[in-house]
C-alpha cells in the first residue's frame, strides 16, 4: 500500500470516528437516529457515572486514533498534541451543544470524562513513545 493511501486511509477512519461521535453525542435521546439501547430514565449518580465512564472511553479511543491517524505523517509529539486538541475541542464543542438538542443537557462530569479520556490516552502514548526510543 503506498504511503499516500495509507495517510488517506488513517484520515478517513479518524474523521469517520469522529462524524459518529459527535452523531451519538448531538442525537436527542427520546428519538436517536442511531438506537443504542440505552433505557431512559432519571439521571441518577449511577446513571450519570455510567455515561461519565462510556465518555472517558470515547474520548480516549478520539485521542488515540487521531495520534494514530496523524502519527503517519508527523513526529509522535506533534501528532499527540493535535490529537489531544482535537479531543479536547470535540469534547467541549458537543458537551455544549447537548443543551441546545432536545432532551438533552450539558454536563460537567461528562466535560470532566472526555478531558480525562484525552489526557489518559496521551499519556500512555507519550509513555510508550519514550519508552521506544530509550537506548537499552
Amino acid at each position: 500500500m503506498s504511503k499516500w493511501l495509507a495517510l488517506a486511509l488513517r484520515g478517513c477512519l479518524a474523521l469517520g470516528w469522529t462524524a459518529l461521535l459527535c452523531l451519538l453525542l448531538l442525537q436527542p435521546e427520546a428519538d436517536p437516529l442511531l438506537d443504542l439501547g440505552i433505557p431512559e430514565g432519571e439521571n441518577t449518580l449511577l446513571r450519570e457515572l455510567a455515561f461519565g465512564a462510556a465518555h472517558l472511553a470515547a474520548f480516549a479511543f478520539t485521542c488515540s486514533l487521531w495520534t494514530w491517524a496523524l502519527v503517519a505523517r508527523f513526529n509522535l509529539q506533534t501528532s499527540l498534541l493535535a490529537a489531544v486538541i482535537i479531543s479536547l475541542a470535540l469534547g467541549c464543542f458537543t458537551e455544549l451543544a447537548q443543551g441546545y438538542t432536545p432532551d438533552r443537557h450539558a454536563s460537567w462530569l461528562d466535560i470532566g470524562a472526555n478531558i480525562a479520556g484525552a489526557l489518559m490516552a496521551a499519556r500512555v502514548i507519550s509513555s510508550r513513545g519514550e519508552a521506544a526510543t530509550r537506548p537499552n
